[in-house]
Formats: structure tokens, C-alpha cells, sequence
């Protein structure tokens, strides 16, 4: 056989495109928010302290909005970083994942559960790679 009539054979790799890695870790980071707040109510005391939450306590009503608004992000970010435009979109990847890095490290510094503390590095991890591939973000070539 000549160096001509080889097949060379391997597995077949398709580019994805910036977008849809940015939209896959930012579901990938918001199931890890969702599992570790799921986990969480297995923690001892966690029930009996929801259970004596007065619906009349409007600071811990705002402190709920709080949180509910700051998960909404995640899920708000897989639709917009497939909608918006590059510019914006990279920009976006870059500082939200940021904010979220230290508020993650932040609030989560007092804990010795494992389950939140490989959660919270996992979703570093994911945040930072957010991050890296939104600052990697391809340029197209202009004509001139």
C-alpha cells in the first residue's frame, strides 16, 4: 500500500460555536445552583427554620426576592447569550461570571458541608470558564 491509498480514520470533531459553549455552562452552572439549594434542605435544621418563616416578615420577603432575582440570572443568560449581539454578549460573559465568582466565594467562605463546597468550586470553575471563552471570543476578518 502506498503512502497515497492510507485512510486515515478518527473521530469526527465539529466547531461550536462560542454561543452554545457560553449558553451549555451557563446551564451547567445553574443545575449546579439548583442541586446544591435542593441538597440543602436535607441539611439539619433547614426545614424546621423555613417552617417558622412568617409571611408577614417583609424583610425576609425582599431577602427571598433578593435570591430569586440572583438565580433568575443564570437562567435569564442561556437565552441571552444566544440572542445578543457579539459585543454586548461577550461583555455580559465576562462580568456577570465575575460578580457571581465572588459572591459565590464570598458566601460560601463559612461552610464546611462538602456537597457546598465542591458545588461552589464546580461552579467557579464553570463561571471562570464562562469567562475565558467569552474574553476568547473569535474575531471575523473585515474586508477592507
Amino acid at each position: 500500500m502506498t503512502a497515497s491509498n492510507q485512510i486515515v480514520s478518527g473521530f469526527e470533531d465539529i466547531k461550536i460555536n462560542v454561543k452554545l459553549k457560553l449558553s451549555a455552562l451557563w446551564v451547567a452552572v445553574m443545575f449546579c445552583y439548583v442541586y446544591g439549594d435542593y441538597i440543602e434542605v436535607y441539611v439539619p435544621g433547614v426545614i424546621s427554620n423555613a417552617l417558622e418563616v412568617s409571611p408577614n416578615d417583609t424583610s425576609l420577603q425582599a431577602k427571598f426576592f433578593a435570591v430569586a432575582l440572583l438565580m433568575s440570572i443564570p437562567s435569564v443568560m442561556i437565552f441571552l447569550t444566544l440572542a445578543l449581539k457579539p459585543t454586548i454578549n461577550r461583555w455580559l460573559n465576562i462580568i456577570i461570571p465575575a460578580l457571581f465568582i465572588i459572591l459565590l466565594v464570598g458566601l460560601n467562605l463559612k461552610t464546611t458541608w462538602g456537597f457546598y463546597l465542591y458545588l461552589t468550586g464546580l461552579e467557579v470553575i464553570l463561571s471562570a470558564l464562562t469567562i475565558w471563552y467569552a474574553w476568547q471570543w473569535p474575531k471575523t476578518k473585515m474586508s477592507e
